[in-house]
């Protein structure tokens, strides 16, 4: 019931509702920023993007979730757009730690260029699990909580992303079978 009051209030523009929800959301959504983008500062650029989204569009609320939800998915969103940008200047780390033996024959033979295109030819459910275990360094937990779907789910990502991947970078002559 408060919440419906509150939302009632924001979009009426209210501005101490948007100070409300600002006090009482900013510093979790932060916390979640930080975990996905692992940068203070673009952790602080999502979270103020998101309040400015919040309040551009918040007369497209329609309460089907609660209002943090739906603020959390606006956070989630831009971080995952932040995540895109960074992909498109990537550099290949030092270590790669896997299962299958692809990062290794990757670390070793692959041109890092290419590995930003075939990386960039994944289907985007694929690239943004390999990207945030390899290039954010999350653990599938994180990765989980953040995607909101099950480890296992994220387990499955990861391997069929791997998978499509090594298939790709065979293709294009960069891996050695």
């Amino acid at each position: 019931m408060i919440e419906q009051v509150l939302v009632k209030k924001l979009k009426r523009k209210e501005e101490a509702a948007f100070e409300e929800i600002v006090t009482t959301y900013a510093n979790r959504l932060y916390k979640v920023c930080y975990l996905i983008l692992k940068d203070e500062k673009e952790a602080e650029d999502v979270v103020q993007e998101t309040f400015i989204k919040v309040y551009k569009n918040i007369a497209s609320f329609r309460g089907d979730s609660s209002l943090y939800t739906w603020i959390y998915k606006i956070a989630l969103n831009i971080s995952r757009d932040y995540v895109r940008k960074r992909m498109e200047t990537i550099l290949l780390k030092e270590e790669w730690i896997g299962e299958d033996g692809v990062e290794d024959k990757v670390e070793s033979s692959i041109n890092k260029d290419v590995l930003r295109e075939c990386l960039n030819s994944l289907n985007p459910i694929y690239r943004e699990c390999l990207v945030l275990f390899y290039f954010e360094d999350l653990s599938i937990k994180e990765i989980s909580a953040i995607l909101v779907e099950s480890e296992g789910t994220i387990k499955s990502k990861l391997s069929r992303g791997r998978k499509l991947l090594r298939e790709s970078l065979e293709k294009g002559g960069q891996l050695n079978g």
